[in-house]
């Protein structure tokens, strides 16, 4: 008996922590993206976001460093990961500080249209989850960093699914790999206006540049046919190039994933406290 009042005690204890989060005391929070290349760590400063800027960029260790020299700044650490090796180190090495890390088992089921949640990238969810926020349609999100996600979330919230590709600098770095012959060409060249390519150089960039954006407004194409209007943001790395290609303009929204985060921590007080 004596095991089970600790068991309840405990659980009473954690949703309680967990009923003190809103949106006015995350500023207390540092939220980590751990990505396929990358580390990225912000937080909000009078209600906007603020990256960490670190010696060696993307390095955990680098930033495991930052952390704890700032220890004193933040309650509590909000991560994601698509690396758990990299997300278990973090725990481990960051235990004076509560560490909460989200998952696709802390989305609710009537929120995924999803066949294999076990396989989907939080970043995924996430960057969708941040997106419909910002607008009153539903939203499809170009995160475009190593590989190039093309996803769709409707207006009612639900994560629909979406395209995975090679990133843009991975596209590009592909036939310099494999036909060293060929000229190179960098990867912002722009897409020629005569078609077809009149040149090899020419030729190369409609291949390279303008076959991925051809791809790209094809997966468009395919969600307006299927759902209905919806707002396009892109994030990632890669973020100017992709909106440049496509020609929209003011469209790029960096930290999609952090207002993801934000959201998902705000989402579960909202269950907790019900």
């Amino acid at each position: 008996m004596d095991v089970f009042c600790i068991l309840i005690h405990l659980i009473y204890e954690y949703y309680k922590k967990m009923s003190n989060i809103d949106s006015l005391n995350t500023e207390k929070f540092l939220f980590l993206d751990v990505g396929n290349s990358a580390v990225k760590a912000v937080y909000r400063q009078k209600g906007k976001w603020t990256s960490v800027h670190h010696k060696g960029k993307g390095h955990a260790t680098d930033l495991i460093e930052w952390i704890k020299s700032h220890i004193r700044d933040f309650e509590a650490i909000v991560m994601s990961s698509v690396r758990k090796e990299i997300g278990n180190a973090f725990e481990e090495e960051l235990q004076e500080v509560e560490c909460i890390t989200l998952s696709v088992g802390d989305i609710p089921d009537e929120m995924l249209d999803y066949a294999t949640p076990e396989t989907l990238g939080i970043d995924r969810f996430l960057a969708c989850y941040g997106a419909v926020a910002l607008t009153s349609k539903s939203a499809v999100v170009i995160d475009a960093g190593t590989a190039c996600t093309i996803d769709f979330i409707s207006a009612d919230e639900v994560f629909r699914g979406g395209v995975i590709a090679p990133g843009f600098s991975a596209f590009n770095a592909l036939l310099s790999k494999r036909a060293p012959v060929l000229p190179f060409i960098e990867s912002d060249t722009l897409i020629p206006e005569v078609w077809p390519g009149k040149s090899t150089i020419a030729s190369l960039a409609w291949g390279q540049a303008g076959f991925y954006r051809d791809a790209i407004m094809a997966a468009l194409k395919r969600y307006e046919e299927e759902y209905d209007s919806f707002d396009v943001f892109i994030t990632g790395g890669d973020a100017r190039k992709i909106e440049s290609l496509l020609g929209m303009q003011g469209r790029i929204r960096p930290f999609l994933v952090f207002k993801g985060m934000e959201r998902m921590m705000q989402l579960s007080t909202s269950v907790n406290g019900d």
